[in-house]
């Protein structure tokens, strides 16, 4: 939907998604390479926005992160946000996707739940595709009475922001802060027309929605600031996501947030999902990642935008039938040039010399298309996989403590460390104290 929406309301060309990645393609420069390719105005509006904030010209500082799920667990992205607000200030955690969207949403310096009967819809389904959503990429919707969303702010907060649908069938809902009722919201309106409640609460600690059961509720995200100076991050993950998630949310409404968040520095952190697909079904995978690069450039043109490629993960073919401890000394071997050139055939044919955990072939692929389409459009890129030592380096994190037994998921060690190598690349160069 972003895709069409855009090439029709914001008269952007696009790039024709044809043609096919070749397996041939040449391999990325090393990670050292890499670091001394990139360029210093790739991220020079957010350093100069951050220059000013230390300054005192400006009060905050937006970032905007949008991932899978190494963005939707919270601990990389939270890890990093720890970081930015411990030199730069804390303004706050800024925006979040409604309620408890699902399972395992643990948001760092927040605590959050929800009760009653609530639906949550999610971009990452395909079941919802007339629904317009906003930048969370979650709509999630109540009819009954008594259904609440509760959100705790460690370090409490001073505004709070809730984006929500309006429609001819709309009901109210109830602002409270710590408990006391301050607002009544009432959501009747033109369908889907995308709304916002702000508040001013003065250092409150918790806040709450709750549906009076009059009409239909639908909340589109939630945000919470504080008073002081500093740097917000605010993160919408996605188990399972792919870049292409960002075809299914509406160009105007996100095109209208993304305006009043007005981040200094959004980054896309795509690219495990794709990877694990066979390289066939990747069709041209660069074009398709500088379209969406092409299209946050028209939306925010002022703000920097940071490509963070996926770190290694390994794969152990469910065919081979190695489970628990068998899996755990199966070891890892990078393919061989011919294992690489056949992979997806050697998959669909449950080759057993796949037996063994290894980097798939395509992210390799998904990997340097990213970073070509980067350097095309003068943005930043950072090999995630770098952090992890190359091909292989998910099972040494493994052995290390600091991944999971998935060999694709990180403990929080793994993402703190990770966000802390990001930290240092974002700063590079940053003249300021």
């Amino acid at each position: 939907m972003l895709l069409r929406v855009l090439a029709a309301s914001l008269a952007l060309g696009g790039i024709l998604l044809a043609g096919c990645i070749s397996q041939g393609q040449s391999a990325p420069p090393a990670a050292s390479q890499v670091a001394q390719a990139q360029p210093v105005m790739a991220l020079a509006a957010f350093q100069r926005s951050l220059e000013a904030l230390r300054a005192g010209r400006i009060e905050r500082v937006s970032v905007l992160q949008i991932g899978d799920s190494h963005t939707a667990g919270d601990h990389f992205s939270g890890r990093l946000r720890e970081l930015l607000q411990e030199r730069f200030g804390n303004g706050g955690r800024g925006m979040m996707p409604p309620g408890y969207p699902f399972p395992y949403w643990r948001p760092y310096q927040v605590e959050v739940n929800q009760k009653g009967s609530w639906q949550v819809l999610s971009s990452n389904n395909t079941n919802y595709p007339q629904v317009p959503f906003g930048i969370s990429g979650f709509i999630t919707q109540s009819r009954r009475a008594g259904d609440t969303m509760n959100l705790a702010a460690d370090s409490g907060f001073d505004s709070a922001d809730i984006d929500f649908f309006r429609s001819p069938a709309g009901g109210h809902f109830s602002i409270l802060v710590d408990g006391r009722p301050v607002e009544e919201v009432d959501t009747r309106g033109h369908p889907w027309e995308l709304a916002r409640k702000s508040i001013v609460t003065n250092g409150a600690g918790s806040l709450q929605i709750r549906t009076r059961g009059d009409g239909t509720v639908a909340i589109a995200d939630w945000a919470v600031y504080r008073r002081e100076r500093g740097v917000v991050l605010s993160s919408m993950g996605f188990s399972g996501a792919q870049i292409g998630i960002m075809d299914h949310w509406d160009a105007n409404n996100v095109a209208r947030q993304l305006r009043e968040m007005s981040p200094a520095l959004i980054i896309l952190a795509f690219g495990t999902n794709e990877g694990f697909d066979p390289p066939a079904v990747l069709g041209d995978y660069e074009a398709v990642f500088a379209s969406r690069l092409a299209q946050l450039r028209q939306m925010m043109p002022s703000a920097s935008i940071a490509v963070v490629g996926p770190p290694d993960a390994n794969r152990l073919p469910s065919y081979c039938g190695l489970r628990g401890p068998q899996a755990d000394k199966a070891g890892c071997q990078p393919l061989t040039a011919n294992q690489s050139a056949n992979y997806g055939e050697m998959l669909a044919h449950r080759d057993r010399s796949l037996c063994h955990w290894h980097t798939p072939t395509g992210i390799a692929i998904v990997r340097a298309a990213q970073q070509r389409a980067s350097r095309a459009a003068g943005v930043f890129f950072w090999d995630w996989a770098s952090v992890q030592g190359g091909e292989c380096g998910a099972s040494s994190w493994v052995a290390q403590g600091l991944q999971r037994g998935d060999h694709v998921h990180m403990y929080e060690a793994g993402y703190g460390q990770s966000a802390e190598r990001l930290f240092a690349e974002l700063m590079r160069g940053y003249r300021g104290r």
